[in-house]
């Protein structure tokens, strides 16, 4: 690691370039700011969890029926997110849909399907109202890129942000470090946006290969545990997601598979969905995945994919549409001599991830406010790592949003920035420099399986009071060997900074499982020893904070946004 720093003074520091840091990055070029983006990613074109490419995008566009406003939408929120959702934040992301939406196109993004020239759109995941565009948007991710490069934004990739800077609730910056040249940054900035994704490698998945996730497995929860470390509040931890898969090729494209028509059946060839919801395969994720958990847990295994009933046109699209996320996911069928256009395909059940619990428009992760701003003044979140999340549109969205409110809040600060505590920083840099030189015999790769074993056995889908209680003793007995950690180079050493961050999501998630005593939204949070939903006593946040001795949980009610729990004065939209 190289001895000196490197002080950075700017605008605006994005954490993140993905689809939520580009956007957020963007209207403070157009407000002429200066920004930094810290990427962990190689190449901000294809970094973040479209960087290949995305196949659906969610959006009212105000063509003129009722069902497609964005007030019509607002109604059905609740009811999508079994009422554990910040309405204020929620309405907010969705009015400002059709604006961000032609704000893209603006950029040269193409909706329109290529044979119609018109918006091909959808109905899935128990939306009211057929919101998903189905589009192929290879470039997507590249031409928001561009949008980003032509700002002149100073961008640093292969860089980790390890702790952001903060005084008196204010956020003012991070310490970062280059995990290819050693370069350690020491970055001040009026505002700070955290766009690092989800929590993913959290648990075992079918294939056992922890990089083999249906999502990005490089979003490993550094911002949750950023702004967790810094004081910051986070909710809906408790919450999980997972998916359906490819039996052995963990992918997204769920959405193109029920949006097109595709069946789930079980062993007996029955098609299940029904028998959990009155929407059949439309019903919302976390009531697929749980609903093919059941089946597994009934004798009904193995579950199938079922696309033999469709046209070919249909197929033929599901065909294009599928490779557009995973473009080596047709090689992989063609090597397993598998044609789900004729046959029956076997699917699994994925890893889990803190990202959306299976829901539209309740997030795991950073309370927000309606500007994208977290309960640390000058510091926002946009995208999964926020509390209000729906898929890539939600990320553009209240990416976007954050970015506006990073130009009003760095507009209103005066007077210079604080100090950097450089002994602090240089005491975080030696720590880092302790897994170098470390002769522990512990490596990232032993601390994030026991830390998914851990999560897999005591705190997955089906969750007890006993079992999150050894989770807890388990992931702490586990932090406790954090200091001895090995890194054998600077990119294990990211893999370390990585780990502890995995591992401390899980305890996070674990502790805010414990506190809800309830079985909530199916998988997504199932208690055995509370089966049912209670809405009179559990309508309610969970919320995380660092306390004294780790993580202090209190709870707020949904009738209430979560900034009216936050400790500084929130302005309006």
């Amino acid at each position: 690691m190289q001895e000196n720093w490197t002080t950075i003074d700017t605008d605006v520091l994005v954490v993140g370039g993905g689809v939520a840091g580009s956007m957020a990055a963007i209207p403070a070029l157009e407000a002429g700011l200066k920004v930094v983006i810290c990427e962990k990613g190689k190449v901000l074109d294809h970094c973040g969890s479209i960087g290949c490419g995305v196949d659906h995008y969610l959006t009212v566009m105000d063509t003129g029926p009722e069902w497609d406003t964005p007030e019509f939408l607002i109604r059905h929120v609740p009811e999508l997110t079994d009422y554990i959702v910040d309405t204020a934040v929620a309405s907010r992301v969705i009015r400002e849909m059709p604006r961000i939406f032609r704000k893209l196109e603006s950029f040269g993004i193409d909706f329109k399907d290529r044979e119609t020239g018109d918006y091909y759109r959808l109905r899935s995941f128990g939306l009211p109202g057929t919101y998903h565009i189905n589009f192929d948007g290879t470039d997507f991710k590249k031409q928001i890129g561009e949008r980003v490069r032509k700002g002149k934004a100073t961008v640093l990739m292969r860089t980790m942000v390890l702790q952001l800077l903060a005084r008196d609730n204010r956020a003012y910056g991070g310490i970062a470090f280059n995990f290819r040249t050693g370069e350690w940054y020491a970055i001040r900035a009026r505002a700070v946006v955290l766009a690092a994704g989800d929590v993913n490698r959290i648990s075992k998945n079918a294939s056992g290969l922890a990089f083999d996730s249906w999502h990005f497995p490089y979003d490993t929860g550094d911002a949750h545990a950023m702004g967790y470390r810094s004081g910051a509040m986070l909710a809906n931890m408790e919450s999980v997601e997972a998916t359906l898969t490819p039996k052995g090729f963990s992918c997204q494209g769920l959405n193109a598979l029920v949006s097109l028509g595709a069946y789930f059946v079980n062993r007996r060839g029955e098609r299940f969905m029904f028998k959990y919801d009155r929407k059949g395969e439309n019903a919302r994720r976390a009531v697929i995945a749980d609903a093919a958990i059941n089946e597994y847990l009934l004798g009904n295994g193995p579950v199938h994919l079922d696309c033999r009933h469709l046209p070919q046109d249909m197929l033929d699209r599901m065909e294009h549409t599928l490779q557009v996320d995973r473009y080596t996911l047709p090689a992989f069928y063609k090597q397993k001599g598998v044609n789900f256009r004729e046959e029956l395909v076997e699917i699994s059940i994925s890893e889990l991830s803190i990202r959306r619990s299976g829901v539209y428009f309740r997030g795991s992760g950073l309370a927000v406010d309606v500007n994208g701003e977290t309960s640390i003044e000058a510091l926002f979140a946009a995208g999964d790592c926020a509390t209000v999340s729906g898929g890539i549109a939600g990320a553009a969205v209240l990416g976007h949003i954050a970015g506006e409110g990073s130009v009003r809040r760095m507009r209103e600060s005066h007077g210079a920035l604080p100090a950097i505590d450089m002994a602090a920083a240089a005491a975080m840099r030696a720590e880092s420099a302790n897994h170098l030189e470390s002769a522990g015999s512990m490596s990232w790769k032993e601390l994030e399986d026991a830390t998914r074993q851990t999560v897999t056995d005591y705190v997955g889908v089906r969750r007890t009071d006993k079992g999150l209680r050894l989770a807890l003793d388990t992931l702490g007995a586990l932090a406790q060997r954090e200091p001895a950690l090995k890194a054998d180079d600077l990119h294990g050493l990211m893999r370390v900074h990585e780990a502890k961050n995995i591992r401390l999501n899980a305890e996070l998630m674990a502790t805010a499982s414990l506190a809800r005593r309830e079985t909530r939204t199916g998988s997504s949070h199932m208690r055995l020893d509370y089966p049912k939903t209670d809405e009179q006593n559990w309508r309610k946040f969970v919320i995380v904070e660092r306390g004294s001795d780790g993580p202090r949980v209190r709870t707020l009610s949904t009738d209430r946004p979560l900034a009216d729990a936050f400790a500084r004065s929130v302005q309006t939209a």
